[in-house]
């Protein structure tokens, strides 16, 4: 499915190095260097940004390019290591989201800001 222009220039203001991928027809975006909430350590990491459901249970992803060591509420590193796009990724148990139909879906950066809310 492809991302809304409109929302991609909307993350590109904050990410200026977004970039889109796909893998097994499951649409992603690279956001290299995203700013971790405060306490992450490390606090700068690279992300594979997953807005729609990609049959793994979640309606939305955001896999981190190593584990952190934060205080959030998301603890359960539940995806480990995994290859997506030729890279590892890291991700927890998290549903930023409900699943729901496309006419209710948030935005791309409200989905992403949900993502980071496990850290906080």
């Amino acid at each position: 499915m492809p991302f809304p222009p409109d929302e991609i220039e909307e993350l590109k203001l904050c990410y200026s190095d977004l970039a889109a991928g796909q893998e097994g027809g499951v649409e992603f975006m690279s956001i290299p260097k995203l700013r971790l909430p405060p306490g992450c350590i490390p606090a700068i990491v690279d992300a594979l940004f997953c807005p729609y459901g990609r049959g793994d249970g979640y309606a939305s992803r955001l896999f981190l390019s190593q584990q952190i060591a934060h205080n959030g509420r998301g603890k359960n590193w539940n995806a480990a290591g995994i290859v997506i796009l030729g890279n590892r990724w890291w991700a927890v148990s998290w549903n930023a989201i409900p699943a729901a139909g496309q006419a209710s879906r948030p935005r791309l950066a409200a989905i992403l800001a949900a993502h980071l809310e496990a850290f906080q």
